[in-house]
């Protein structure tokens, strides 16, 4: 069977060693073989079978409160008739499942305007794509999704500028854009590129000058101290950041932009102590730290820079709402008092009869529901994800956003 590695090595004998954003963008999102597209497998990724869990693999309850936000938006913006949801990244489609099903238990007249586009970049094709859209359409139609209420596309640039109205929420996305990676050296900064070694022909690190000036200068933008760190600290840099958000958003005429991933401001993900950087990979839900290792097989991530995102969106004429915590959103949008009224209709027994068969796997299973509450707030872990608001066309709307209640909103 054909070898991404193989290809990944091919090229670097061709053309020179590449730089760490290629080799990852080749590792995650080549069409045949990358891990966000099988790994030339067809295998899944993602949830308890795949490598890592997200949140909405947590409870339904997570969709639940996102939804509970999106429904927000779409009376912020008078109740259009129509109201998109475009979901870059969409996975396995777990948001939007949980998007309908609210929409049809609680918001009858948002149901009917809503409509939801899966971004998948996997070929239309290629296996994995095909189960995902298979599983879905199942799901949905348990749920009475109307006919062409929701769709997939590979690239929202597929979407005509400045034609819908809603919203654009990407979970755990931007994590997974290549990055470029740079290591202190002296006084100045030097790039990681990937090569091959001559003698048993691995994928090894290389240093050299930055592959462009826009890498060379990306700290010093951000006002990062990285010339008081010591020999070796390293750094990863999103340049890709910045076209994801452009082609995202492109399609938002009036509406919000919800980013959720883990990372920080740049001021407090470029420090001295982090000598090593961020980037990490996943495996097997077990972290890897040779990242070079069977490219295709295992997830690559990086911290957000949370700051680059802003401005960016800034000079794309969205206007920043919020930056705050999941915790701090989900607590806003009331999932704790969601889980409490879930756990009495579902589970009544599990205070009254507490003494009986029935009491007792109420009291399992309303413990079980709490306990993944806990872990979706958890501030060392979930909870500590930072959750972005931007807006394009709204004003004011932050001051009145639930997810932001907690910790209120900085409108810029």
């Amino acid at each position: 069977m054909e070898q991404l590695e193989d290809l990944i090595r091919d090229e670097i004998l061709r053309d020179g060693p590449m730089t760490f954003a290629r080799f990852m963008a080749l590792a995650l999102y080549h069409p045949r073989l990358g891990y966000y597209s099988g790994g030339g497998t067809g295998r899944e990724p993602l949830g308890w079978s795949g490598d890592y869990f997200t949140s909405g693999d947590v409870h339904p309850l997570w969709g639940w409160a996102i939804a509970r936000q999106l429904h927000q938006m779409w009376l912020l913006l008078g109740r259009p008739a129509r109201f998109d949801v475009v979901e870059p990244g969409a996975g396995r489609g777990t948001l939007a499942r949980e998007v309908w099903a609210f929409a049809r238990e609680q918001a009858p007249e948002w149901r009917e305007a809503l409509r939801y586009t899966l971004v998948d970049r996997a070929e239309a094709n290629n296996p994995l794509r095909r189960a995902r859209e298979r599983r879905l359409a199942a799901d949905l139609a348990a749920l009475d999704v109307p006919a062409g209420s929701a769709c997939w596309i590979a690239d929202p640039r597929d979407l005509a500028p400045g034609s819908l109205v809603g919203a654009v929420v990407s979970n755990e996305l931007v994590d997974a854009l290549p990055v470029h990676v740079v290591e202190k050296r002296g006084e100045t900064l030097a790039e990681v590129y990937v090569a091959v070694d001559e003698r048993n022909g691995r994928l090894v690190e290389r240093l050299a000058a930055p592959s462009s000036p826009a890498v060379a200068t990306y700290l010093d933008a951000f006002h990062i101290p990285w010339h008081s760190s010591s020999d070796g600290w390293r750094a990863e840099l999103r340049l890709a950041a910045g076209p994801w958000l452009r082609d995202a958003t492109a399609p938002l005429a009036r509406g919000f932009v919800l980013t959720i991933d883990y990372g920080d401001a740049a001021r407090h993900l470029y420090t001295r102590d982090r000598r090593h950087g961020t980037l990490l990979g996943y495996a097997r839900h077990q972290l890897v730290e040779r990242p070079l290792t069977q490219p295709g097989q295992q997830d690559l991530t990086a911290h957000v820079n949370f700051t680059a995102l802003i401005e960016e969106g800034r000079m794309l004429g969205l206007r920043l709402v919020g930056l705050t915590t999941q915790a701090e959103f989900l607590r806003g949008l009331g999932i704790r008092e969601e889980a409490e009224r879930v756990t009495a209709l579902r589970y009544p027994a599990a205070d009254r009869e507490r003494h009986t068969d029935r009491g007792q796997a109420d009291y399992l299973r309303k413990r079980a529901l709490l306990g993944a509450v806990a872990t979706l707030l958890n501030p060392h872990g979930l909870g500590g994800f930072r959750v972005l608001v931007q807006q394009r066309g709204v004003p004011g709307a932050g001051r009145r956003l639930l997810g932001l209640a907690p910790g209120g909103s900085s409108e810029a």
